[in-house]
């Protein structure tokens, strides 16, 4: 087994090297400068690394990012602006609300209450965490219900003796947390901030809004659906294995002895409701951006009266090695797409004649093909500036509502099946508990059923409700 990883290893070097050089002899054309085809080689390099796991992500990232001014298509002073995003800050920040959550009995009473719906049965027992995340993910940005839920099956997972990395149960909750957490998202509007940023563009193209209530009709059936669909993938091929009831009986017995609930538990509840009304209120109001609501929630937990955390406490929850691929993965993603690859992509894939199809066909080519691309490049805002507007403009030329392109781009570009690229799967992708295999396999017939569910429905609902028709 290790002398195949080691191969594995290697092949990945090698086949990193053999990209970059032969984009280094590769000239530009009219279409694709030499400077594009170094950033396209660069990702391709990289996501060579990662998937052979070659080197540790965040290594592979930061390599990348010293490789791009290397080979001339980046400065290096301006190379890793990807850590200064906000997307960046609200990873780290967003641990603070685990941390008191997991550091309060509070974790222990949320915990409690689901598995006594569970019971022993390990599969009813995803099912129950996939649900909530699900729930949570409607209102609550996805990558702060992942990490807290996820945190609230570590519970669950130590009290039945499961090491992560090694418990099949672990990696089933983890991965089928994630999955539910980006599904939900894409429900209503104030799943993800991707949905409001569609709206804004359907405002300022067509004049046109889409009303809460309509993009839940258009979007959130698909979305209920793929629950049980996902927890039957999840389930069936990672096989998660049983729980002794012995060690549920010691949970539910030391959630039944806390109690009343103590000062620190009511505040720990009240940030626990309040960040995701803030979260949610951000959606109307701009100055409570995900990011600004989130630290600042994570300063007044250091506050006298509050001191609901220390700094060691807060430092040791945040997975560090994930914070530095996030970062150095929107790096990557805006080298590539400053450079012209993401354009060049997109213009190349619309003049196939793709949009010639028809529309439920065309629809469907399209978001496959886009999804397939996001999975390494997940730059889903960029998609959206570029691919929206056009498919607008073909939607209307068949008699679709212009609506429906922007709302199924913003579900399938908040997150992804198949590879832990992007920055919210990143996130669960911590302590070793999955391999890339694990989750390809796993997402791959959701992530398909998925796309061709949204392109069959959206468009349906979207006629019959009338939207921005």
């Amino acid at each position: 087994m290790a002398q195949t990883k080691s191969l594995k290893q290697v092949v990945g070097i090698v086949l990193a090297v053999v990209i970059m050089v032969g984009a280094l002899f590769m000239p530009g054309n009219g279409e694709l400068t030499h400077e594009g085809i170094l950033g396209l080689a660069v990702l391709l390099s990289t996501v060579a690394l990662w998937v052979c796991e070659s080197l540790p992500m965040g290594v592979a990232g930061l390599l990348a990012l010293v490789v791009a001014p290397i080979v001339g298509i980046a400065d290096i002073n301006t190379v890793f602006s990807g850590f200064g995003t906000t997307t960046v800050i609200f990873a780290i920040a967003v641990f603070g609300l685990t941390a008191i959550v997991m550091k309060s009995n509070l974790a222990i009473r949320l915990t409690a209450a689901m598995t006594r719906w569970s019971g022993a049965n390990s599969n009813k027992l995803v099912l129950a965490f996939m649900c909530a995340a699900w729930l949570l993910s409607t209102v609550m940005n996805d990558s702060a219900v992942l990490v807290l839920v996820i945190g609230l099956s570590l519970i669950v997972i130590n009290n039945a003796g499961h090491k992560v990395g090694e418990s099949r149960l672990a990696k089933a909750l983890f991965i089928g947390i994630a999955l539910a957490s980006f599904i939900g998202g894409g429900a209503t509007p104030a799943g993800s901030s991707i949905n409001v940023l569609v709206i804004g563009m359907l405002e300022q193209t067509m004049g046109q809004t889409i009303s809460f209530v309509d993009w839940m009709v258009a979007c959130a059936p698909v979305c209920l659906l793929m629950v049980p669909i996902s927890w039957f993938a999840v389930v069936k091929i990672l096989k998660p294995e049983p729980i002794e009831q012995k060690d549920l009986v010691e949970l539910q017995e030391r959630a039944k002895s806390l109690g009343k609930f103590a000062p620190e538990e009511r505040k720990t509840l009240f940030f626990l409701v309040a960040m995701p009304v803030l979260w949610i209120a951000g959606s109307w109001i701009p100055a409570l951006n995900v990011t600004t609501v989130t630290v600042l929630g994570l300063a007044a937990m250091f506050l006298p009266g509050v001191k609901l955390l220390t700094f060691d406490e807060f430092q040791r929850e945040v997975p560090w090695t994930i914070v530095i691929m996030i970062g150095a993965v929107l790096s990557l993603g805006g080298i590539v797409n400053a450079t012209g690859g993401v354009a060049y992509l997109a213009n190349l894939f619309l003049s196939t004649g793709v949009t010639q199809l028809g529309g439920f066909l065309s629809l469907l080519l399209i978001m496959l093909a886009v999804y397939a691309f996001h999975t390494l490049v997940p730059i889903g805002p960029a998609f959206i500036t570029l691919l929206v507007p056009p498919l607008m403009t073909f939607c209307v030329s068949v008699g679709m509502s212009p609506a429906v392109p922007g709302m199924m781009l913003a579900i399938l570009l908040s997150g992804n099946f198949l590879l832990p690229i992007n920055p919210g799967m990143a996130l669960a992708y911590r302590d070793n508990c999955f391999t890339f295999g694990d989750l390809f396999k796993t997402g791959l017939v959701p992530a398909v059923i998925f796309v061709v569910l949204l392109s069959a429905w959206v468009p349906f609902a979207s006629g019959f409700m009338g939207i921005a028709l």
